[in-house]
């Protein structure tokens, strides 16, 4: 009888710790998301260090380290945390998300390309990384295959008026005046003040402005 009553004191000490031990870890989530909503990167860094230390999750700890650090503008801290977080959730799109982001912050379109091909991996109709993927490929001239990524974030969300211009500006490109001109004059029907908008539909739909020997030709960027 006195063991069975020692073994219960135990286990409701140990019950009892435990709980108080997770409501630390999810109190210093909390910290942090109210720090963060603050602006306060610093802090919100902090609480994350007390959520880790009290035996918070490795894999959120790990991935909101990356992406608190790339609001705070530490974009090495961030590559090192998102490349961390996708080693341990191999199947997770969000580390490669944040490198995508990370990347093109820090002005790597190499780099940035690399982490959208690696998140298209994972899922192949993200609508985000299909965009970035397909503008990095666009403005190293490599417009065939910037076409793909953009029809396939075009078919994803046809409504989407990104990624209608992006894929009229490809086909544009490539001297595909009829089928862009379709998009842009859809364009014009929902977005006539979009950037380029206009300017993709003078070069469709104007000889003289563009298209086959016209004077037109694509725009440096279109975000």
């Amino acid at each position: 009888m006195k063991t069975h009553l020692l073994l219960f004191t135990f286990v409701c000490f140990t019950t009892a710790r435990a709980a108080d031990n997770l409501t630390a870890i999810s109190e210093a989530w909390q910290q942090s998301l109210t720090a963060e909503s603050n602006n306060d990167y610093a802090g919100a860094l902090e609480s994350m260090m007390t959520f880790k230390s009290a035996g918070g999750d490795t894999y959120l700890a790990t991935v909101r380290v990356g992406w608190l650090s790339y609001l705070n503008q530490d974009y090495d801290k961030a590559v090192q945390f998102y490349s961390a977080a996708a080693r341990q959730e191999p199947r997770a799109i969000t580390p490669h998300l944040g490198l995508t982001y990370t990347f093109l912050a820090q002005q790597k379109p190499k780099e940035a390309l690399i982490a959208a091909r690696n998140g298209l991996s994972i899922d192949q109709y993200n609508f985000r990384l299909l965009l970035i993927a397909g503008e990095l490929l666009f403005n190293e001239g490599d417009f065939r295959k910037a076409e793909t990524y953009f029809d396939r974030a075009h078919h994803l969300q046809p409504e989407d008026p990104i990624a209608m211009s992006w894929l009229g500006w490809s086909l544009i490109s490539q001297r595909q005046i009829k089928p862009a001109g379709a998009l842009f004059e859809r364009l014009m029907q929902i977005n006539p003040d979009g950037y380029f908008v206009r300017d993709g539909y003078a070069i469709t739909h104007e000889p003289r402005s563009g298209g086959p020997g016209g004077r037109g030709g694509p725009p440096p960027g279109i975000r």
